[in-house]
């Protein structure tokens, strides 16, 4: 961001509902400061009734893109003048921008998560039994990719069983090479799961609070097992706590929030983001 907001600065921005709690300005503002762009990057909460007026205001105001948080990445779809292929494939849009009056949609969320597997963890989808918990939006962009990235077969569970069971069907439509299949919420069923799995993702809220139990028996995770948990705060969930005795291979929601802020950050600018800012931003914000 440049010193001065003036009569040029570009505006760039995150909805959803609530805002508070997001790290993006921090990173976005962060990296526009590096590259000395002069762009601020700004949250707007607003509530779901509000979302279709909220996005034809940003288009009015002139705002260059936002990021789209929970829980708008689904409905807005419907909002959009035009979808990238892969938004429109994963069902879910995190990205907007705004060009000549349109909206367009795209998605940075499976993409980055992609990225962080392979650096983080230094391991790829190809030919792997994937498991993961929730069915929400984060989860329909892991699939997307996964599949698409020749995972051998990818188990899902929700606690709500009929998105799950819409996800697999949609994944074996898109991608038939790779077996998706949905199990009923019951943890005999999940704790199998994760015997059978060699990488295990945790796509649901539960480790949020402090009060939330490990989501899946600590004794169903076997030495093979990778372990990626898209919680970022706190930074330790259970999950990853009981992973980490055993010694697995373990990752938690910052590096998928880093590298779709990367992908969003390239998309509004058509520049190559300043990762190491971004990531040295995020690694104190997180030691707060």
């Amino acid at each position: 961001m440049s010193e001065d907001v003036d009569g040029k600065t570009k505006v760039f921005g995150i909805i959803g509902f609530p805002v508070k709690h997001t790290f993006s300005p921090y990173i976005h503002n962060a990296a526009f400061k590096s590259l000395k762009i002069n762009a601020v990057y700004v949250p707007f909460a607003i509530a779901p009734k509000e979302l279709k007026d909220a996005v034809g205001g940003l288009i009015a105001l002139g705002v260059g893109g936002v990021n789209v948080t929970i829980p708008h990445k689904e409905n807005v779809l419907a909002l959009l003048d035009k979808v990238s292929a892969q938004a429109r494939g994963i069902g879910a849009a995190n990205v907007i921008l705004f060009k000549d009056g349109k909206a367009i949609g795209y998605n940075t969320d499976g993409e980055g998560f992609l990225v962080s597997l392979k650096k983080d963890l230094k391991v790829g989808p190809r030919n792997k039994s994937i498991f993961i918990i929730g069915a929400g939006g984060a989860a329909k962009a892991l699939v997307y990719v996964l599949a698409r990235e020749g995972a051998k077969s990818i188990a899902l569970v929700d606690i709500l069983h009929e998105k799950a069971k819409e996800l697999a069907l949609k994944a074996n439509k898109d991608f038939p090479s790779c077996e998706t299949t949905s199990i009923p919420y019951l943890s005999s069923r999940i704790d199998e799961e994760v015997i059978n799995a060699d990488i295990l993702i945790n796509a649901s809220p539960v480790g949020m609070r402090k009060d939330d139990p490990c989501i899946v028996s600590p004794s169903a995770l076997h030495k093979d097992l990778v372990v990626y948990d898209l919680i970022y705060n706190p930074l330790e969930t259970k999950l990853l706590k009981e992973a980490k005795k055993r010694r697995l291979k373990t990752a938690n929601g910052i590096g998928m929030l880093l590298y779709q802020g990367v992908l969003s950050f390239e998309l509004f600018t058509g520049k190559t983001a300043p990762i190491s800012v971004m990531r040295t931003t995020l690694e104190r914000l997180i030691k707060r």
